[in-house]
């Protein structure tokens, strides 16, 4: 064999993954997660996000508080019970918001 200058050594790497599922899932994990953290971020804080005893949407049938102003509070009002006719049912995270039935 006769070395001359049109001679030339080609050499080719190929580097293959086999476990491209895994690197698929981190990336959408990771997107996931970047995501979460926005929106936590942009909302205020993690406090922001959680509900507060006594907000609206949220029972306050726990807080001791007459919170419809009918005259009774908590186990005393019948908007704390799922069956309010039998006084049945406390549960302390319905909401009172109808006063005129605290008769």
């Amino acid at each position: 064999m006769s070395e001359g200058e049109d001679d030339k050594v080609e050499v080719k790497v190929v580097v293959e993954s086999k476990d491209s599922t895994s690197k698929v899932i981190l990336i959408s994990l990771t997107l996931v997660l970047l995501g979460i953290l926005i929106a936590v971020v942009s909302s205020g804080g993690v406090e922001e996000l959680l509900p507060k005893r006594g907000d609206d949407g949220g029972g306050n049938c726990g807080d001791g508080i007459d919170n419809d102003n009918g005259g009774k509070a908590d186990a005393e009002d019948p908007d704390c019970y799922s069956n309010p006719k039998l006084w049945e049912g406390y549960d302390p995270s319905l909401t009172e918001d109808q006063p005129d039935n605290d008769v």
